[in-house]
């Protein structure tokens, strides 16, 4: 009786121990897990914000990328891309006059007039029933030319000497598309259906700031006639670019208040910057 007293005895110790070790890896565990559960959430927090900055520059890059593209000062002329007319001089001092309408049966026709004296250097891709003339005084051009479809484009090369203006009256399809008329550089439309050009046009078009020219030029001036909003726009996104910043970088700095004050500090120099750029150079 004695000896099974005895071992009921020691299978209930057995149990308690063993419930014992439970309980304390449960507490422990449970302890852990409450220390290093704020570890993780500020690990995963840093990694959002990293990956937060990341997309927002490469936001900003895009754009800047997809304006320069648009603001490009090189005039490129893409046979069966390109659509409209394109004028250019090169590096000889002679004239092109390209045009196409992304393979499109289309007419285009025109007249060149100067003060000066015409000379047809070339004509690409010209058939026979493509119709070019020149004035006896050889101060006046006039073509009418027609591209089929599934044609690329068609290009005039000429040399005009002893000349003062250049006078332009382009058409496609028997009317005006001014949208679709580069003179000089991508996006450099003229304001007017006929239009002239001085001797020194295309070397004054290479000296203008990028900041003067189609779209800058007009990007510029949407945002000076909303300043304010502008103003406010930037100090907004300035605050979340410094707000990421301090979770990633400046929370464990020794001089953290100096840093944030820092960042701040160039946030207004920023905005300053731009409020000057914008009402000094008088968009509107």
């Amino acid at each position: 009786m004695v000896k099974n007293s005895n071992y009921r005895m020691l299978n209930k110790l057995k149990k308690l121990k063993n419930e014992c070790n439970q309980a304390a890896g449960k507490y422990f565990g449970l302890k852990l897990f409450t220390e290093i559960q704020p570890l993780f959430k500020s690990v995963a927090v840093k990694q959002a914000a990293v990956k937060s900055f990341k997309f927002l520059i490469l936001c900003i890059l895009t754009a800047c990328l997809f304006m320069s593209s648009f603001g490009c000062a090189r005039l490129m002329f893409l046979p069966g891309i390109s659509s409209g007319y394109y004028i250019w001089k090169d590096s000889a001092e002679k004239i092109h006059i390209a045009w196409g309408m992304e393979r499109n049966q289309s007419t285009f026709e025109g007249i060149v007039a100067t003060d000066g004296v015409i000379s047809v250097l070339d004509r690409i891709n010209f058939t026979d029933d493509d119709v070019i003339s020149l004035s006896s005084e050889k101060n006046r051009l006039e073509f009418n030319a027609k591209i089929a479809e599934k044609e690329m484009s068609q290009e005039l090369v000429i040399d005009i000497t002893n000349y003062n203006y250049i006078e332009f009256d382009l058409k496609i399809n028997g009317g005006y598309d001014l949208e679709r008329t580069h003179v000089g550089e991508y996006l450099a439309n003229p304001e007017t259906a006929v239009f002239r050009i001085d001797r020194d046009y295309f070397s004054t078009l290479k000296n203008i700031p990028f900041y003067k020219k189609h779209p800058w030029s007009a990007f510029f001036y949407k945002l000076s006639a909303d300043i304010v909003f502008v103003i406010f726009f930037i100090f907004i996104i300035g605050v979340v670019v410094i707000e990421i910043i301090r979770i990633t970088a400046l929370r464990k700095k020794k001089k953290y208040n100096w840093y944030l004050i820092l960042c701040y500090g160039v946030l207004i120099l920023v905005i300053a910057g731009i409020y000057l750029f914008l009402t000094r150079f008088s968009f509107i």
